[in-house]
This record gives structure tokens, C-alpha cells and sequence, in this order.
């Protein structure tokens, strides 16, 4: 035996829009239910023909009507503004009528006139509210024509009547400001309902940019760029990274401190490389891909300098990540080989409509990823290309001819060694690391803001080494890291290592600027 459970079907929810046509047709409703109770009270009271029953009737009966010419327009799809906007015109021109049937009276022909009116202003605005003037006078002189323009004077209109309409404009405009009240309530369910969806809008694009290069994020998102299928060819610098005996370290270390490792890694090549305007293609394991000229480019030329001097920058900042990982007891040597090469390569959103990459393709992307794993350790290893592109502002020294896969002549490579301008006393750069000893200084990245630390801790780690103190100092803050522990320090270095520490305080004093 089965039994079935009727679930109780749920009400469909109601739009603004639905509910601000409604309240218009409901004050549309309580406006002629005013008329026709002015009206009623006059035959009544016997100031009008019984034959005026029938505007009595044509009262009751418009906004009916009028609610069936909507309900028509809704279920064709008709455009319902323009419905709107003529029921409105109809309503002021009805009510000129009962004016008129009401012979005029003061007080009940002002109430109608406030009630259409103020509807008219609150509804559309100057424009329709003038053309409710005209169309209320046109419908008061076609029914006055008719009537003979009859007046009620003022000391002749019954006290009951003047109530009647007082009462009902009091009513009526109870009744709007309801209305008014519940549409203030609606608007601001919707604004929030809006706010909700723009903050869930912005969350979700900011987890969506994690997934894609900023500037191609920052592209989409402003309309510059369209997410379709397309590609060009384009000179860039392209740059391919690794970690020497990644796979072989990952076997060794534990899971958790493998992870911490890798993400801190790749968060500080990221900050660099960003730094330098670069668009991170993609991170393969230890591996990463970025390149320079594309979707914004300074020039080839910039565009390489730029790039090299980002290796460069990566390689000096691993002597600080190795200087931390060793204190968190992580021994190994790790170090990054690095590969660059400018050409010509497709570069674009390859894929299909529902899954694409933006990304680059040809023989000089395969070639700078040759040069990556041809280059040795701790080093930046550049084509002839891109030589040609930064030998004024880069140092640069011929490591001959290699034989890469894929290609059939021999290639030409050169190891960047530093920035021209960085040469001499002029070294953004200061790294050394013995056993007990370490510091790494990037005179470019140390922050105003850090100086007094840098100097503080520098000076208070001279004057303990210098009195033969203990000392167990680990300091680092962005482009500086000091790693000092006596115990472990022999006793001919200490007068090196002090005085390292006095050239790179001088270095900080007279470089960075309080």
C-alpha cells in the first residue's frame, strides 16, 4: 500500500512592480468609491436626479474595467506604461465628468480634484499632472454642456454632503499614505535585496580573481576585454621558474610543512612579479609561468627589463626565504632556476565557449622554458633576444652556445648578473649567511617606517656580539631579514660579522629616508 503526500503548493511571490500596479488600481478603486458615495448622498438627499444613478453605476463599474484593460495588456506582453498613463488621463476626465454631475459644489468637486490630481503628481510627475488639468476641464465641459452648466451654491450644498466628501478625502488619503508606506517598505526590501546581490557579486568576483591574472580580472570587469574565444600574435618577454630537486624534497618532507613552504614560496614570487607588471600565466607545482607585453605592455624593450630585473629580484628574495626556512629547520639548499626569451608568440583565451585559458603559445615560449632547465642554480639565464633588449641597463655575461630540444641550431645564452644602476656602493642588494649568521637586505623594499627597527636591532646585535653576549636574534621585516645566533658563531667571524652589520646600518641610515 502507497501512500502520496500532497505537498501544499507555495503562493508565487510577488514583484515590486506587481505590487505598485496593484496599489495603483486600489487607489484607483477607493477614488471612485468616493465619487460615487458623494454622488449616492446627493440623490439622496434629493439635490440631484434619480436618474444619476447611472454615474453612480459607471463609477463602480470603471475601475473594474480598468483592472480588465490591464490584466488584457499583461497577457498580450503589451508595454504597460502607456496603459498607465492613459488610464490616468481616463480617471482625470471621469472625475471632470462627476464634477459636473455634481452641479459644481465646492467642497465635493475640490476633493475629487485633489484626490485625481495629487494621484497625477504622485504618479508621473508635471507633465501628466498638466495633461490631468486638461483632460479633467474637458470632461467637466462635455457634462456641463450637456447639463446646462448647473451650480450648486455654496450656502445651498447640505452640511451632510460637505462631510461625506470631507470624510472621504480623509479616507483617501489615509488609504495613499498606507500605500506610500508599504512602497517605502517594498523599496527598501528591494535595495536590499540589491545590496545582497551586488555584495555577493563582489565576493564571488573576488574569488573568481584568484583564478585569473589581475590584469586580465581588471580587463573583464570593466568591459575592456570580452571572455571569447580569441588570439593574436604579439612580442613578449616570456619567464619559466623552478625549484631544483623539488620532487625529490617533496618525498622528504612532511605534508604540512611541504604546503607552508610552497605556498609561502609562491606567494612571494606572486608579490614580485606583480610588482614588476607582470601576468602570471600559471604555477605547475613549484613551476611558474609568467610573461610581459600582454594585455599591457610598456614596450618590448621595458617590457624585458622589466622581466629580467624581476628574476634577479626573485633570486635575492630566495637567499631571505632560505634564511627563514632554515630557522623553522628546514636544511635543505633550496634554490630556483630561472629562464627568459623574447618573441613572437600566440597569445590569447584558447578552449572552448564553456571552459577557456588565457595563456600563450609557440617556439619562443618553448624555448624560455628550455632555457629554465639548461640554467644552474641561483641563476637567470637569458636569450640573445632579450639581451639585446636590456645589455644597456642589465649585466649581462656570455655563457656560450647550448643544444635545447626542439631546436636544430645551437642557442647563444647569457646569465643576467644584476642592474647597472645596483653596481658598487650603489647595491640595492646585501646578503650573506654563514652558521649563526644571516641577513638579507632588498634597499628598495625596506619601508620608511621600518628604519628604527632595522637600526635598533642591528645596533643592539653589534654591541652583545661586541661585549661577547649571547645573542639569539631573528628580525625580519619586508626587504630586510637578520638572523643572529653566538653559539653557533666562531670566534674569527664575530669582527666580520659586526662589522657587516655596521656597513649595512650605514647603508640603512644614509638609503632610507626616516
Amino acid at each position: 500500500m502507497t501512500t502520496t503526500t500532497k505537498k501544499k503548493a507555495r503562493r508565487p511571490q510577488i514583484g515590486p512592480m506587481e505590487r505598485a500596479r496593484r496599489q495603483a488600481n486600489y487607489i484607483r478603486l477607493l477614488a471612485f468609491l468616493v465619487a460615487a458615495m458623494m454622488l449616492m448622498a446627493g440623490i439622496k438627499l434629493e439635490l440631484y436626479p434619480e436618474l444619476y444613478m447611472l454615474g453612480v453605476a459607471g463609477l463602480l463599474a470603471y475601475p473594474l474595467a480598468a483592472q480588465g484593460v490591464l490584466f488584457m495588456g499583461e497577457k498580450q506582453d503589451r508595454p504597460q506604461k502607456p496603459v498607465h498613463q492613459l488610464l490616468m488621463q481616463m480617471d482625470a476626465m471621469i472625475i471632470g465628468l462627476v464634477c459636473a454631475l455634481l452641479h459644481f459644489a465646492l467642497v465635493p468637486s475640490l476633493v475629487l480634484l485633489i484626490i485625481v490630481h495629487a494621484n497625477a503628481v504622485s504618479s508621473g510627475g508635471l507633465k501628466p499632472w498638466l495633461l490631468n488639468v486638461l483632460m479633467t476641464a474637458i470632461g467637466a465641459g462635455l457634462m456641463g454642456m450637456l447639463l446646462g452648466f448647473p451650480v450648486l451654491p455654496v450656502e445651498d450644498a447640505p452640511v451632510l454632503l460637505t462631510v461625506i466628501s470631507l470624510l472621504g478625502l480623509g479616507i483617501y488619503v489615509g488609504a495613499s499614505s498606507a500605500f506610500a508606506h508599504l512602497q517605502a517598505r517594498y523599496l527598501k526590501q528591494a535595495q536590499e535585496l540589491v545590496r545582497r546581490q551586488q555584495q555577493q557579486a563582489v565576493d564571488m568576483s573576488r574569488k573568481l580573481a584568484k583564478y585569473l591574472p589581475p590584469q586580465i580580472w581588471g580587463s573583464i570587469f570593466s568591459g575592456k576585454r570580452d571572455a571569447k574565444l580569441e588570439t593574436r600574435r604579439k612580442r613578449l618577454t616570456v619567464f619559466f621558474s623552478d625549484i631544483k630537486g623539488f620532487s625529490a624534497i617533496s618525498e622528504e618532507l612532511p605534508l604540512a610543512t611541504l604546503t607552508k613552504m610552497l605556498n609561502t614560496y609562491l606567494s612571494e614570487m606572486t608579490r614580485i612579479a606583480l610588482r614588476h607588471g607582470g601576468t602570471i600565466d600559471k604555477f605547475i607545482g613549484d613551476a611558474v609561468m609568467v610573461f610581459f607585453g600582454d594585455p599591457k605592455s610598456q614596450g618590448a624593450q621595458e617590457d624585458a627589463y622589466r622581466c629580467v630585473l624581476m628574476g634577479i629580484e626573485m633570486q635575492e628574495q630566495m637567499k631571505l626565504l632560505r634564511q627563514r626556512w632554515k630557522r623553522e629547520g628546514i636544511d635543505h639548499k633550496l634554490e630556483i632556476r630561472i629562464g627568459i626569451n623574447t618573441g613572437y608568440v600566440t597569445v590569447g583565451n584558447f578552449g572552448t565557449d564553456s571552459r577557456m585559458d588565457y595563456t600563450i603559445l609557440g617556439t619562443d615560449v618553448n624555448l624560455a622554458s628550455r632555457l629554465e632547465s639548461a640554467c644552474r642554480p641561483g641563476g637567470v639565464l637569458i636569450s640573445e633576444a632579450t639581451r639585446e633588449l636590456v645589455q644597456d641597463r642589465i649585466q649581462c655575461r656570455s655563457m656560450g652556445d647550448i643544444q635545447v630540444k626542439g631546436f636544430n641550431r645551437p642557442i647563444p645564452v647569457f646569465e643576467a648578473m644584476g642592474a647597472k644602476k645596483d653596481t658598487g656602493s650603489r647595491n640595492r642588494y646585501i646578503s650573506a649567511q654563514t652558521e649563526g649568521f644571516g641577513i638579507h637586505m632588498d634597499m628598495e623594499r625596506i619601508r620608511d617606517l621600518d628604519r628604527k627597527k632595522i637600526l635598533r636591532a642591528l645596533a643592539r646585535s653589534a654591541t652583545d656580539l661586541k661585549q661577547e653576549k649571547l645573542v639569539t636574534m631573528n628580525f625580519e621585516t619586508e626587504g630586510f631579514s637578520l638572523h643572529v645566533d653566538s653559539g653557533n658563531l666562531k670566534k674569527r667571524q664575530r669582527e666580520k660579522i659586526i662589522d657587516m652589520m655596521g656597513r649595512a646600518a650605514k647603508k640603512v641610515q644614509t638609503q632610507v629616508q626616516a
